[in-house]
This record gives structure tokens, sequence and C-alpha cells, in this order.
């Protein structure tokens, strides 16, 4: 197998200190991201009882369609100022364990 690919794989590297984000600002397209742009964010701290994912493959299904088209009239997040606290859409998704909180380390 690949070298790199193993790497990725097994997570035998150290996480990067940021993370790229596509949150939705309000209804439609164009309201991904900042100025159509990815959102830079701090990685995510993980506390005892979380597990942290590295997102390898995410889906947008017909509800996220919804919240696209409806914003914050979707009754999901109404009445939700989505330019203050944006949605992160994408919950069908492949991930890869890479950090687990203290209490769940025999599971995982």
């Amino acid at each position: 197998m690949n070298d790199k690919l193993q790497i990725y794989k097994n997570v035998s590297y150290d996480l990067p200190k940021t993370i790229l984000t596509w949150p939705l600002y309000g209804a439609g397209l164009e309201n991904f991201g900042k100025d159509r742009k990815p959102v830079e964010c701090p990685m995510p701290e993980y506390g005892p009882d979380e597990l942290l994912v590295r997102v390898d493959a995410v889906s947008i299904c017909f509800s996220d369609i919804k919240v696209i088209n409806l914003g914050s009239q979707h009754p999901r997040i109404q009445g939700r100022d989505l330019t203050k606290d944006p949605v992160i859409l994408g919950h069908e998704a492949a991930v890869t364990v890479v950090g687990v909180g203290s209490n769940l380390k025999d599971r995982f």
C-alpha cells in the first residue's frame, strides 16, 4: 500500500491546528462560506466523553437541500439568525476516529 495512504489511514501524523468548514449563512447556495470560500476554524477539542473524528467523505441529502432552500425558515432552525449563528450541513458522513476521550479509551 502507498506509504502516504497508510499514514493517512492510520492517522500517523500530527493533527492540524485548524480545519475548514462550509457554514451556511442564509438561504441559497451563494450563502455557503464567507465570500463563497470555506471558513478556517480552530481544531475542535474533545472532552472525556467525546470522540474527535476526521471527515473522510460527506454527502448532502434532501433534508439539507431543504435547509439550503429555506434558510432560517426551515422548521428545524426556524427563527435562527444564520448570519450570526450559521449551520454546517452534511450529517451523512464517512469518518475516522482520530481522538478518543479518556472515558471512552476502552471502547474505541
